[in-house]
């Protein structure tokens, strides 16, 4: 006799079951770190980012998260189907070989949630930069904790957004 097997499992992105949004807030710690990327870095770690995303390469559906020197230069690149887990695929390496930002800053082939914000203050980040637009929550975030925002990030323009 065969047994079928029935359960319930819950998941989400943390804002499923909140009354507000005030619940899911929580206070983010000064981003002490100081960027030192100049514009010209940041087109450079653009010009260089696909070259550094086989699986992307190979399926067109991947995000990437890089580590860039503040010079341009990508030190290290991470790819996920979910833009999160392609930046803690980073934050994590980085963790584990003791590595810091050293006034560079994280390129996310995406767009800019407050969630992604919020990784970027804890792991004391100095500049984050998207590909794609941020969220009004996210530009309240990275104000409140001190991040510098860069968005809309193309070969020839980018968008600083001000603190």
């Amino acid at each position: 006799v065969e047994r079928a097997r029935h359960r319930v499992s819950e998941s989400s992105c943390g804002l499923c079951g909140i009354e507000n949004l005030a619940q899911a807030i929580r206070p983010l710690p000064p981003v002490k770190a100081t960027p030192r990327a100049t514009d010209g870095a940041v087109f450079a770690a653009l010009a260089t980012l696909r070259a550094h995303q086989p699986l992307n390469r190979a399926t067109g559906a991947v995000h990437a998260a890089a580590r860039v020197a503040a010079d341009g230069r990508l030190v290290a690149v991470r790819e996920d189907v979910g833009r999160h887990n392609a930046f803690d695929k980073l934050i994590g390496a980085m963790l584990r070989a003791g590595a810091d930002w050293d006034g560079g800053f994280a390129l996310l082939s995406s767009r800019c949630s407050y969630e992604l914000v919020e990784k970027a203050a804890l792991a004391q980040c100095p500049q984050l930069v998207t590909i794609s637009a941020p969220t009004s929550l996210a530009i309240a975030r990275a104000r409140d904790c001190g991040l510098k925002l860069t968005v809309l990030a193309r070969p020839d323009a980018m968008l600083e957004v001000e603190a």
